[in-house]
């Protein structure tokens, strides 16, 4: 009972149904072991972390290993398992690779096909699918995982049925929510979840997950990369996938001469946001741009000595900030992030969206 909707999916790489190792996670998976071995197996965890960290992989993880035999028979000769590694020819991973384990149940966004696009959120209709889930008669000793993917998209009444369900969870269920923004969820269903943090991974653990994706890459190219994810392999490839890259780099072209801009560069990172195919490119220059003013303003708060810079970065932070104190540049990027929301809630013109984000830079110099 598990769909894969196209959104999820990065071309090219694998989905975390289908990822076989999670690197970087060791001691989260010993934790979620350690628990599962006890007498006390959490019925429900919250796993958090930013977006693309591993939470889903991880999920899937753990759902492979609760259906496979290596659970249901204690690890086989040598004793309890010591990792959530599961043979390739059980049975149980092949169904969950089709999506049509029935003690597999993923709850998200789903696709509205009047309108063409994903729902805004996961709704409470989509809650009451579980029932007959819920209902069915599991075999001796199997389990039911069900997966919120991610829980922070869950509207209101979503989430007050999915805590009824937590409160007086059905027999050998297991719920698995992940979350990027733990703190906006309610304080009822945190209270009812074991909660498993993944921490950004670090330079090491980031080159090993990302080295079959980037081998066309310069050094530079990989160390700016690795500066953009901030521990997140997800982002990683999804910037990848955008021209993360190229589109960083032109921000900093365009502010390279500040207090003037580079209009050149701006009109054409702007055109190409505004084409029929340009949504992605888009999406990642929405998400630098207000990144990269938080990381103006914490590099300015550490004497830009704190941070990782990418050569030439320093030399621009530190002329914005000589005209603008930090707190200018906070409250410009939340007039970019309300900029962009509004954008999406009334669909104005991408390519305009683009430009004014960059012209209220220009404004604030007047």
């Amino acid at each position: 009972m598990s769909d894969l909707p196209q959104s999820d999916k990065l071309d090219g790489y694998p989905h975390p149904q289908d990822t076989t190792r999670l690197v970087g996670h060791e001691s989260a998976e010993a934790r979620f072991l350690d628990n599962f071995l006890s007498d006390r197996f959490h019925h429900a965890w919250l796993i958090t972390g930013a977006k693309g960290v591993g939470k889903a992989t991880f999920a899937y993880r753990a759902a492979k290993f609760l259906l496979s035999r290596q659970a249901s028979g204690g690890g086989g000769l040598f004793g309890p398992p010591d990792t959530l590694d599961v043979p390739e020819d059980d049975p149980a991973l092949a169904l969950i690779h089709a999506g049509s384990h029935p003690g597999l149940a993923v709850l998200r966004r789903q696709y509205d096909t009047k309108n063409k696009k994903f729902y805004t959120a996961i709704r409470v209709d989509d809650v009451r699918t579980l029932s007959p889930f819920f209902q069915l008669t599991a075999s001796e000793g199997s389990w039911r995982i069900v997966i919120i993917d991610p829980v922070d998209d869950m509207n209101t009444s979503a989430a007050n049925a999915i805590l009824k369900t937590l409160e007086e969870p059905p027999k050998k269920t297991l719920f698995l929510l992940l979350s990027h923004t733990p703190a906006g969820l309610l304080p009822t269903i945190r209270s009812r979840c074991r909660q498993l943090a993944l921490r950004p991974l670090d330079d090491a653990h980031m080159r090993a997950v990302l080295a079959p994706h980037c081998e066309t890459l310069s050094p530079g190219e990989l160390d700016m990369l690795l500066t953009l994810s901030e521990g997140s392999p997800g982002k990683a490839l999804r910037l990848l996938e955008a021209g993360g890259l190229e589109i960083f780099t032109s921000l900093l072209d365009i502010f390279r001469e500040y207090p003037r801009l580079d209009a050149e560069k701006l009109h054409a990172l702007a055109d190409k946001s505004g084409l029929k195919d340009g949504d992605t490119r888009y999406r990642s220059v929405c998400e630098i741009y207000p990144w990269w003013l938080t990381r103006l303003v914490r590099a300015a708060s550490e004497d830009f000595t704190g941070d990782t810079l990418i050569p030439g970065e320093a030399d621009i932070m530190k002329r914005m900030i000589s005209r603008h104190l930090p707190s200018a540049w906070a409250e410009l990027w939340e007039k970019g992030n309300e900029l962009i929301k509004r954008a999406d809630s009334i669909n104005l013109d991408r390519k305009q969206v683009v430009l004014n984000l960059f012209l209220n830079v220009e404004r604030m110099s007047r």
